[in-house]
Order: structure tokens, then C-alpha cells, then sequence
């Protein structure tokens, strides 16, 4: 005969844990929304031609290209911590 046990299911401990990373992805995701947003007017602000300007104005865009890529490697956190969930 076949031994057939249920599998484990969530202890209060795990569950406290999958939430607790769950709301500190939430919220730096939303930080790094928050930062994004504040970047791009600032991108159009310093479309200038002065040298100095124009520096400032690369350093922005670079900035706001790494705050998403980082809004990227979050989500993909969250996706996994959602995965872990439903199995």
C-alpha cells in the first residue's frame, strides 16, 4: 500500500515571514516609484547646453535608468515570493 501524508501546511511563523517581505518589497518598490517620478521632470529641466548642465542632466537619466531597473529586480522578488506562497 502506498503511504500518502498531506503536505505541511503554513505555520504561522512562515506565514508571518512571506508577509513581512512581502510589505517591505511593497514598500520599497513604492519608494523607488516615488523617486522615479521625482527624476523626470528634472530630466526636461536640464536640457540645457552648458557643459556643467549637461552633466547634470546624463547623471539624472542614468539615475532614473538604475531606479527602474531596481523597480525590475524588485517585482521579480515579489513574483517569487508569490510563487513560494502558492505552492
Amino acid at each position: 500500500m502506498l503511504d500518502i501524508t498531506a503536505a505541511d501546511g503554513w505555520t504561522s511563523e512562515a506565514l508571518w515571514t512571506l508577509y513581512a517581505a512581502r510589505r517591505a518589497l511593497t514598500d520599497a518598490i513604492a519608494a523607488a516609484e516615488s523617486a522615479g517620478a521625482a527624476l523626470l521632470p528634472l530630466i526636461g529641466a536640464t536640457e540645457w547646453q552648458a557643459d556643467g548642465v549637461r552633466a547634470l542632466h546624463e547623471l539624472i537619466v542614468a539615475l532614473r535608468a538604475r531606479t527602474a531597473a531596481e523597480m525590475g529586480e524588485l517585482n521579480t522578488r515579489m513574483w517569487e515570493i508569490d510563487a513560494a506562497a502558492a505552492s
